[in-house]
């Protein structure tokens, strides 16, 4: 067993500290996890640096592929840290290829801090120079999402889509809580910036509801959202600022599950819109949860039934006084939930490696 010396007392290597959880984590998942189940590891916030210790975290992430029946393994946003934009762009590069498993996909959420637009704002001289644009994200991404995968495809730089997962009859929505414009004006800069401005355009509005929300067809499906922002605010613990037009999804979200008619029309600007619809025809939709990062923090609340449950970051960052503890080189310093969802139950298992706790929300 590897081993360092520190103050005089023999303490196990991080790696050999990481194989340990690892080996307990397959043991107890081994027993839970089966043909039945929707299996998965939830990762979000890893604000990576190149070189830096969520290195670490993507190796057990692509162990745990190899050893686990996972369906996916799903990145919930800010991928890595900011900085001028040929260094942030290695970074994110860097952790995406990291994140890769053989035969399991990667969905990745666009998180506020992946545009990279906080940097450029912090030096006005560069205007828009160092802002990573949805077309360049979406070619990075791109790489661990199946072909199977559907995008919006009147909107080619979209980086929303779902991903049915056919053998546990579950849809897999990812939405894109940055979907504003990117057009720089006459003097270079652009009219919002994704590190502080969230919204859901019209266009992804009537996507969700007439693409990927329609289950005509596939009676017996379910359906799993995953955001990086909260789709909306109420009750959620280390928001900062409500996404446009969250209210509006979350109507559609709402008569999905209710098997409704809706109306919707609202917003103003580049954010107005206009959806409606009736999801009578295909019945009752079954909701089985919003996941979502941004916050740093562990929190379950339900909207309308339905249960919104945040991760703690997986950065060694400790957040707020309640949160865990955080320190390099030791398990705490990363954070990720290997999922295991059994529809039997209605039940959410989510098992913490690293800082934090196990977690059971029902659904």
């Amino acid at each position: 067993m590897a081993k360092r010396r520190r103050e005089g007392i023999h303490v196990v290597d991080i790696d050999e500290q990481y194989e340990q959880e690892l080996d307990k984590a397959v043991k107890v998942l081994s027993a839970k996890q089966n043909e039945s189940t929707l299996n998965f590891v939830f990762v979000t916030d890893l604000h990576h640096i190149q070189g830096g210790n969520q290195l670490r975290a993507a190796r057990i992430i692509r162990e745990l592929a190899a050893r686990l029946p996972l369906d996916f393994i799903l990145n919930g946003g800010d991928s890595c840290i900011n900085a001028a934009k040929d260094v942030a762009l290695a970074a994110q590069r860097e952790i995406f290829e990291a994140l890769r498993a053989p035969g399991v996909p990667l969905l990745t959420v666009k998180g506020n801090h992946d545009d990279n637009s906080i940097y450029g704002h912090e030096r006005p001289e560069t205007r828009a120079g160092h802002v990573i644009y949805p077309a360049e994200t979406k070619a990075l991404i791109q790489e661990g999402i199946p072909q199977a995968a559907r995008w919006d495809e009147s909107c080619p730089d979209s980086l929303y889509y779902y991903l049915d997962v056919e053998a546990k009859q579950t849809r897999v929505i990812v939405l894109d809580t940055m979907n504003i414009p990117y057009e720089a004006g006459s003097d270079g800069r652009l009219p919002y910036l994704g590190q502080w401005e969230y919204a859901f355009s019209s266009r992804q509005l009537n996507w969700l509801a007439h693409e990927a929300l329609n289950l005509t067809g596939k009676p017996d499906w379910r359906v799993l959202i995953a955001s990086h922002v909260e789709i909306i605010e109420d009750g959620v613990f280390g928001t900062d600022h409500p996404v446009a037009n969250g209210e509006a999804l979350w109507e559609i979200v709402k008569a999905f599950q209710s098997g409704s008619p809706y109306s919707l029309t609202g917003g103003e600007g580049d954010f107005a819109y206009a959806v409606e619809g009736d999801f009578s025809p295909q019945g009752k939709g079954k909701v089985i949860g919003c996941l979502f990062g941004h916050v740093h923090f562990d929190q379950t609340v339900y909207q309308d039934g339905i249960p919104m449950v945040s991760s703690l970051n997986a950065c060694t960052r400790k957040e707020f006084p309640d949160c865990p503890e955080r320190e390099p080189d030791t398990l705490s310093e990363t954070a990720l939930d290997i999922v295991t969802i059994d529809f039997e139950r209605s039940r959410i298992d989510t098992y913490r490696f690293g800082a934090g706790e196990h977690r059971t929300v029902s659904f």
